[in-house]
């Protein structure tokens, strides 16, 4: 016999095996024995099948080929046996691939230095670890999340922390899918439970616990999971960017690719007819839903559709502006199962920067410029308002898009623009959905837009990088991302030392800085290297890029500015005028830190108020465990249905007249040039559109609101149609009550459904609070 080439006692003329790791053991018959037993099998038939093993075995043999002699003889004996013992002594893996494989520790090896680059040598010796602790575990079938488990152990016991974090499983726990599968998520209140919002959440666990431990670095993560900021859309930060203000000429002039290049989806050349201006509009708001993680809006709306509506009746513009309102409304196909997000901004005239710009009409021809349309416009205005006022079928509001009106000096002055105005106000009157975009304050640029989602983008970005027509700072471009900053949080730190505040402050935004950073370089990677925004970056006729990718906003947002000033001064913003003040230094401190970036840096950074729809609720609780009674939380401490009163805002309680709201609220509108808003919220009457008109008026010209709204609460019957104001136990018309009863209200920047009289909506806790605790107004 050849040399052995394995160390071994040498001559003692016992027989050794070797091991699959070549380390050498002496074989053991009684352990061959013991085996068997253990797998089932009868003593005497464990024995005789010993003996015959005792004949075949040699001095070297290998262990897996005494395993294979060993199989043979006991199924030669009893296959039953031969099963048992295979069964015991096999381990088998179900992998994520759906199959059933023996397990080799190999694949461990292979996948540790694959995934977390440490050395081959390193690898094999926890695989080999790992495998030793499965053994003694006796488990017949393994999943391969349990071994990812184990290995992560593994690797944490050796100190190996940076590849245990790349080696990690992203998921959720079977309790948590349960609990979406059959309860849902109120996350967000657009969304609603059905199967498509299941898998959503699903992927969005994925993807958020991937940021958390892989995209961003642990002080960020942690500093977000402590509360002390909040990364908001932590499921799109790595792929996708926020919100995107359209160019709705753009596409009239290039034809629509709502795949972004036609390769899946059939092409569409420039519309010749209005109807399909309107559903391609319509299909530009969806499909871009799949690049970006926010709202999508349509500025200059009604101005860029008014070329198609030459010569159609009254009758006939009103059927396209109807197909456009309900496309929007029932399209349930958007991220998740739900209506798209979206926005209109509209005007009420020509604005200067436009009047003489070559209007785009059908075929993507140039006809005229956008002045000679003001008669369409009109028309197109007052048949898209009547839309909306009419409601759905059932006598519900049409909640998409939202709608932005922009509000110039001469609506109050020029006859037909006043008609369209007040046909606004009737729309308040009745659903409460639109939004002024107040135009009037000096601050304002001529081109401007707002998103029911704040964002805001101004044409003094054009100004300042010498663009010839601002409104290329103002469409195809949005927010990159936007961070927020729990300001109650720095005052409870800080303990009453102004100077602390806002060296807690500098180092929160720093934290922000960094991460959008990281998101800036990210979306780039996405757009140009990865190329998984296509949507985005489909080119026009003459080359460019779609998505003005340079103009991009990146956003520092905050929450509780009232609770930061209380904690400090022992005053809310409302109650003197040293908290208002000390208020507004803090958010002038931010902005001039955003202008100051912009300077750096040369990319768009911005001030925002944050929506909040969660967030505030977050980092109450957080705080409320964190400091306890000191936590100046709204709500009921003791549900857990706690908030922070949302960014600038004065509390949603605050006992304080309409026009005084509207003023203090509004001067902090300038300074979050990022985006702002201020809720008006409007008692159970209906008021009357004649004095809600001439209360727009007076706030337009008192106040330094840029945008804001008349917010009601609804009650609608499902039996008789009727709307009614407020949250009602029963409709004043037919008495109906319970499940044909829907409530709805403005949650943040958009209204939406409550519940209904036997079933909750998808409001929040921490929103249901503030719901119940807002102040409302009476108009006469």
């Amino acid at each position: 016999m050849a040399s052995l080439n394995y160390n071994r006692p040498a001559g003692d003329g016992n027989l050794y095996i070797v091991k699959s790791d070549n380390r050498v053991e002496l074989f053991d018959a009684n352990k061959v024995v013991v085996s068997l037993i253990k797998s089932g099998v009868d003593y005497r038939l464990a024995c005789d099948i010993v003996d015959d093993l005792q004949y075949r075995v040699h001095d070297g043999i290998t262990t897996k080929a005494l395993r294979t002699i060993l199989l043979n003889i006991i199924d030669q004996k009893s296959p039953d046996a031969a099963l048992r013992y295979k069964q015991s002594h096999e381990m088998y893996v179900r992998t994520s691939r759906g199959t059933l494989e023996p397990f080799d520790y190999k694949m461990i090896e292979n996948s540790l230095v694959k995934e977390t680059g440490i050395t081959q040598e390193s690898a094999m010796h926890v695989a080999k670890e790992v495998e030793a602790k499965l053994r003694k575990l006796k488990v017949n079938y393994l999943s391969a999340p349990l071994i990812r488990e184990i290995v992560t152990v593994q690797l944490l016991e050796e100190g190996l922390e940076e590849a245990r974090s790349k080696y990690t499983r992203l998921g959720m726990p079977v309790h948590d899918v349960t609990h979406l599968i059959e309860q849902g998520s109120k996350e967000n209140a657009n969304l609603h439970h059905n199967p498509e919002t299941i898998h959503k959440f699903a992927g969005d666990q994925i993807l958020r616990e991937y940021l958390l431990v892989q995209v961003l670095p642990k002080h960020i993560a942690d500093a977000h999971m402590r509360g002390d900021i909040h990364i908001h859309d932590a499921d799109y930060f790595a792929v996708r960017p926020n919100c995107l203000q359209h160019d709705l000429s753009w596409f009239f002039e290039n034809g629509l690719r709502v795949d972004g290049t036609g390769k899946h989806t059939s092409v569409a050349a420039p519309p010749k007819h209005a109807m399909v201006a309107a559903l391609h509009a319509a299909k530009i708001l969806a499909s871009s839903q799949t690049n970006m993680a926010g709202g999508q809006s349509l500025d200059n709306f009604n101005i860029f559709m008014a070329p198609f509506f030459t010569g159609m009746s009254r009758e006939e513009v009103k059927q396209v502006a109807q197909a456009f309102v309900y496309e929007m409304n029932m399209q349930y196909v958007a991220r998740g199962g739900q209506v798209v997000f979206s926005n209109v901004d509209i005007e009420l005239t020509i604005p200067k920067y436009l009047a003489d710009k070559p209007a785009i009409g059908p075929k993507g021809k140039v006809m005229g410029t956008y002045k000679d349309y003001q008669d369409e416009l009109y028309t197109f205005t007052d048949a898209l308002l009547d839309v909306f006022i009419d409601g759905d079928a059932l006598g519900k509001p049409h909640l998409f898009p939202n709608v932005i009106v922009k509000t110039r000096d001469s609506a109050f002055k020029d006859p037909q623009q006043k008609e369209l105005l007040f046909k606004v106000h009737q729309l308040f009157s009745k659903y409460g959905t639109p939004y002024i975009l107040n135009m009037l304050p000096d601050w304002q640029h001529d081109a401007v837009n707002s998103m029911g989602c704040r964002t805001r983008l101004s044409g003094d970005w054009a100004d300042k990088q010498g663009y010839e027509n601002p409104g290329m700072s103002t469409m195809r471009t949005g927010n990159i991302h936007y961070n927020t900053v729990n300001l109650p949080r720095i005052a409870l730190e800080a303990n009453g030392n102004d100077g602390k505040i806002f060296e807690i402050l500098d180092s929160r935004l720093d934290l922000i800085r960094e991460a959008l950073e990281i998101k800036h370089d990210l979306v780039k990677k996405r757009l140009y290297e990865n190329q998984i925004l296509p949507f985005l970056t489909q080119k026009g006729r003459h080359g460019e890029d779609y998505y003005r990718f340079e103009d991009l906003t990146h956003t520092v947002g905050f929450v509780g500015l009232n609770e930061l000033v209380q904690a400090h001064t022992g005053s809310m913003l409302h109650e003197s005028q040293d908290a208002y003040d000390f208020g507004m230094d803090v958010i002038r401190y931010m902005r001039d830190w955003a202008d100051s970036l912009s300077d750096i840096t040369g990319w768009r950074w911005t001030l925002t108020q944050t929506p909040a729809e969660s967030t505030a609720g977050r980092f109450a609780r957080l705080d409320m465990k964190a400091f306890g009674a000191r936590a100046l939380v709204h709500g009921d401490r003791n549900t857990g249905g706690v908030y922070y009163t949302n960014s600038s805002h004065m509390p949603v309680d605050a006992d304080i007249s309409l026009f005084d709201r509207a003023k203090m609220e509004g001067k902090f509108h300038p300074v979050c040039n990022g985006g702002h808003i201020t809720h008006l919220f409007l008692g159970e009457g209906t008021p009357d559109p004649a004095g809600l008109m001439s209360l727009t008026e007076k706030l337009c010209r008192n106040t330094s609101m840029g945008l804001f709204d008349y917010t009601r609460d609804l009650t609608t019957c499902r039996k008789c149609g009727t709307v009614a104001g407020g949250l009602l136990n029963s409709c004043p018309n037919c008495n109906a009550n319970g499940k044909d009863l829907e409530y709805y209200s403005r949650i943040t920047g958009y209204c939406q459904r409550i519940g209904s009289g036997d079933s909750a909506g998808g409001w929040n806790d921490a929103k249901i609070a503030e719901l119940r605790d807002r102040k409302r107004y009476c108009i006469n």
